[in-house]
């Protein structure tokens, strides 16, 4: 069984914005990871460039040692294509799992991202831990790049 430990990009979000169409993360997509990623970045949206724009939050991914930053974006959704948010969740045996937010098709097969139409910017790239001091994270990625 695993429990879900990190919001999604529904409830994370804010609320007015316009979304994809969300669907769940299937167990496959799901990798181990040491760690948990650090608190989210907040997040500055620009205006939205089209009507049929949809915003993506931003996100931590994990780049092998660190976890990354990527940032939101506005970005018009692939045609049938819904969205499945990053998540983190934990077994019973307590270890980690990760799973990247990214399009996937009406069989659920994962889909390239859309080209960002205005991305956000993020608040401080510094990241403090509990105790006050900065966190080493991985480096900060640009929607639809891979670390």
């Amino acid at each position: 069984m695993l429990v879900s430990i990190a919001c999604g990009a529904m409830a994370c979000g804010a609320g007015d914005l316009p979304r994809p169409t969300f669907v769940q993360q299937p167990t496959s997509a799901l990798v181990p990871v040491p760690f948990p990623p650090p608190p989210a970045r907040v997040e500055f949206v620009p205006e939205s460039p089209r009507q049929d724009a949809v915003w993506i939050d931003g996100e931590w991914t994990w780049q092998g040692r660190a976890w990354g930053w990527t940032y939101g974006a506005w970005v018009v959704p692939p045609a049938g294509a819904k969205f499945s948010p990053w998540t983190t969740v934990r077994d019973r045996d307590a270890n980690l799992y990760f799973a990247p937010g990214v399009w996937r098709d009406s069989r659920g097969r994962e889909l390239a991202s859309p080209k960002p139409l205005v991305r956000a910017r993020a608040s401080g790239e510094d990241v403090p831990e509990d105790e006050g001091q900065i966190e080493e994270t991985g480096e900060n990625v640009l929607p639809g790049k891979t670390p």
